[in-house]
């Protein structure tokens, strides 16, 4: 009778353990029961403890899994946080970067804790240019079509701006300043000049494309080079602060006013341009200049149509 007694303890503690093995823990108290000596044999206390502690280890593992699975929901969520706003800044990123000169930019990628955005002395080439009657132009083409056709002739420009290391600065409805920078005086110097001579070929390809529609447009171009004090400076107002990223100085005027005198698309540059450039492009004296707001007078080069062989 013992034995029967026996048997049928072992084969529920058997069923309990099935059940426990498939995550059903309902019936699991029962199996302390069997833990009590004295009332029960002494093989079924020991196996019914053995049980007893495998339930147990198993709640608790199960306990810590559940733990687990949820810390890293948690994590999840904040990296799904994280990436919104990663994806976010990209956004945000992206669409000033059609604002920020492409050398802030660099300087921002290669420093972003510390940019040093200050003033530095630099040696570089300054690129004004304008279209030529633009002001009579607007007057008379609907404000649509005046922006199709600036849109149209200034993308036109970028590819060979970017090619020749040229970093847009500063924008108006009619022109655009450009400045190059480069280790070598005379490269960055001769990538203004490229540039100068590409936009020249465009604006000519261009208006043969345009010429059943518009009226051919002419580009003048002034450039000058040497040393710029080169960095962010800073306007305050009532408003607030605003920044800008430029090169200033003599250089950059003289280049204003040298790109005011051209005509007819005409790319005129300073001396010391024409000098580093001698040996690639070919130029022609155009005599001295007294140029506003500039001491001594400059000699003015223009650059003929074809570049030396």
């Amino acid at each position: 009778m013992e034995q029967d007694a026996a048997n049928e303890i072992l084969t529920y503690l058997i069923k309990l353990t099935g059940e426990v093995s498939k995550g059903q823990y309902d019936n699991s108290p029962d199996i302390f029961e069997y833990t009590k000596e004295g009332l029960y044999p002494d093989l079924v206390v020991k196996l019914a403890e053995s049980f007893g502690m495998m339930i147990v280890q198993i709640e608790g593992r199960e306990y810590r899994l559940e733990q687990m699975i949820e810390d890293l929901n948690r994590k999840n969520i904040q990296m799904e946080q994280i990436l919104e706003k990663v994806r976010l800044l990209e956004n945000i990123k992206t669409h000033l970067g059609k604002f920020v000169p492409e050398s802030v930019k660099q300087i921002i990628e290669t420093s972003p804790d510390a940019p040093d955005l200050e003033k530095q002395t630099k040696d570089v080439s300054v690129l004004f240019l304008d279209v030529a009657g633009y002001t009579k132009m607007s007057e008379i083409v609907e404000p649509e079509k005046m922006n199709y056709l600036i849109e149209k002739y200034f993308s036109s420009f970028l590819d060979h701006i970017h090619q020749n290391k040229g970093d847009i600065n500063e924008t108006a409805g009619d022109g655009l300043m450009i400045i190059f920078q480069d280790r070598n005086r005379i490269s960055h110097a001769q990538n203004a000049v490229k540039t100068a001579v590409a936009i020249r070929e465009r604006v000519q390809v261009i208006n043969r494309d345009l010429e059943q529609n518009f009226e051919p447009i002419k580009v003048n171009i002034g450039i000058n080079s040497g040393s710029a004090s080169v960095g962010s400076t800073r306007f305050e107002g009532i408003t607030g602060a605003r920044w800008t990223f430029t090169a200033s100085g003599s250089v950059t005027n003289v280049a204003a006013r040298i790109g005011a005198l051209a005509k007819n698309g005409e790319i005129l540059i300073a001396d010391e341009t024409a000098h580093r450039v001698q040996d690639v492009f070919v130029t022609s004296t155009l005599g001295k200049h007294d140029l506003k707001n500039v001491k001594e007078p400059i000699e003015i080069f223009k650059v003929e149509e074809h570049p030396s062989p």
